[in-house]
């Protein structure tokens, strides 16, 4: 399947990304290859085999990194203090775009 320089400038406006002409042509390409795989694995007998939720889960793999633990605090003091990072009594979190 072919892929149109209209769909990759599109995708691109969703992603919020912009691309000069020839790298719109390079990226239309690669969507068209990674559209190609999609619609190759779409004719793949499944019957019969359960929907996973995790790749490794059958492997015992775990990825928690730590229990998750309530703690009860007594007050907007102890969750400042138990902040990494503060500002006043702010709590400073990573931008998010």
């Amino acid at each position: 399947m072919s892929v149109k320089r209209e769909t990759a400038e599109y995708v691109a406006e969703l992603a919020r990304l912009r691309f000069s002409p020839a790298e719109l042509d390079k990226y239309a390409a690669k969507f068209a290859r990674v559209v190609e795989y999609i619609e190759k694995l779409g004719k793949l007998d499944t019957k019969g085999i359960e929907p996973t939720t995790h790749a490794l889960k059958e492997s015992g793999h775990d990825s928690r990194l730590r229990e998750d633990d309530c703690v009860k605090f007594k007050g907007v003091d102890d969750i400042l203090n138990a902040a990494p990072e503060k500002d006043g009594r702010m709590v400073v979190v990573p931008k998010v775009i």
